[in-house]
C-alpha cells in the first residue's frame, strides 16, 4: 500500500488530485504556479472555512508522493512577494479536471445494496497484520488538546514529566508553525499514524473497531476517533467501494454515516 501524505487532505481534495495524478499532463502538476492555483482554489471551499489554510509546497509534497519516480520534477522555485501572475496553462488545467457537482451528487446518491455476496466487497480476513516499519519511516501523529483532532508530527522538540509522572512532548504538526506547537501526553496523544484504506480492504473494517475518521462540518473539516456502530455492505462498482460506515465520534458522541475514503484503521501488528 502507498504511504500516505503526511498533510491531511479532504475526501474531496484528494478525489480531485488523483484526477489530475491520472491525466495526460500529469506533468504539469509539480509546476510551483500550478499548485499555487490549486491551493487557492482548496483553500477556497466552504469545507475549509475556518480551519488553517493549506500551503502550495503541502499539495507539490502529495504529488511528488503520487508520481512514479521516473515522472519529470520541475525544481521547485522560491516564492517572492513580487511573484508573476499565474500561467494560463496550469489554470486551464485545473479547470479542465474539476470534478463536476452533478458527478459528486451521483456519488452520494448511489446507495444500492446487492444481496449477491459474491459481488460485495473481498471477503479478507479481519485480522490482517502490517509489517512492522523500520525505525526511520516511523511517522506519527498527536491528539490536539485545542480541539480533540489528530494532526500528523512533523517534529518532537523536547519533552518533559509532570508532576505526576506523566511524559509529555513538545510537538510541530505537519503544516503549522511554531505558534501551533503543543505539549501532549505521550501516552495518550501520540501513536503512529493511521493508515487509509484501499477499497479491496473494506471488509477489515467491522463493527467496534477503532478507525479515524475525516469529519466535515460548516466551520471545520478534522480527523477524530471514531468507533464503529454498524456496517452496510454495498455491491462495489467501478469507482471502488461503495459500502457505507455508521460511526460514532470519541469527542462528542456525535453520529453519521461515511464512505471508506473518509476512513483511516489503527496498524495492527501480531
Amino acid at each position: 500500500m502507498e504511504r500516505r501524505s503526511t498533510t491531511r487532505f479532504s475526501p474531496s481534495e484528494i478525489a480531485r488530485m488523483e484526477k489530475l495524478v491520472s491525466s495526460d499532463r500529469k506533468e504539469q502538476v509539480l509546476v510551483d504556479s500550478f499548485c499555487q492555483k490549486l491551493v487557492e482554489e482548496f483553500n477556497r471551499s466552504p469545507a475549509r472555512v475556518g480551519s488553517r489554510a493549506l500551503q502550495a509546497t503541502q499539495v507539490r509534497g502529495w504529488f511528488l508522493d503520487k508520481l512514479p519516480a521516473s515522472t519529470p520534477k520541475p525544481a521547485s522555485l522560491p516564492t517572492t512577494s513580487e511573484e508573476k501572475p499565474l500561467a494560463s496553462e496550469p489554470d486551464a488545467l485545473v479547470s479542465e479536471i474539476k470534478t463536476s457537482a452533478s458527478e459528486e451528487k451521483a456519488l452520494a446518491l448511489d446507495t444500492s445494496i446487492s444481496n449477491n455476496e459474491d459481488a460485495l466487497s473481498p471477503d479478507l480476513p479481519k485480522e490482517t497484520t502490517d509489517k512492522v516499519p523500520e525505525f526511520e519511516d516511523l511517522q506519527f501523529e498527536a491528539k490536539s488538546s485545542k480541539d480533540s483532532a489528530w494532526y500528523d508530527v512533523a517534529l518532537f522538540l523536547a519533552h518533559r514529566k509532570t508532576s505526576l509522572g506523566e511524559v509529555e512532548v513538545r510537538v510541530r504538526f505537519i503544516g503549522y508553525g511554531a505558534e501551533e506547537d503543543e505539549w501532549v501526553n505521550v501516552r495518550k496523544a501520540v501513536r503512529q499514524q493511521s493508515i487509509p484504506l484501499e477499497s479491496s480492504e473494506c471488509r477489515s473494517i467491522v463493527k467496534g473497531d477503532l478507525v479515524l475518521c475525516f469529519k466535515e462540518s460548516n466551520d471545520e473539516a478534522l480527523h477524530f476517533d471514531a468507533h464503529v456502530v454498524d456496517v452496510q455492505r454495498k455491491q462495489h462498482d467501478i469507482r471502488g467501494c461503495r459500502c457505507l460506515f455508521h460511526v460514532e465520534y470519541d469527542h462528542d458522541q456525535s453520529q453519521e454515516m461515511v464512505n471508506l475514503k473518509r476512513i483511516s484503521r489503527r496498524p495492527r501488528y501480531l
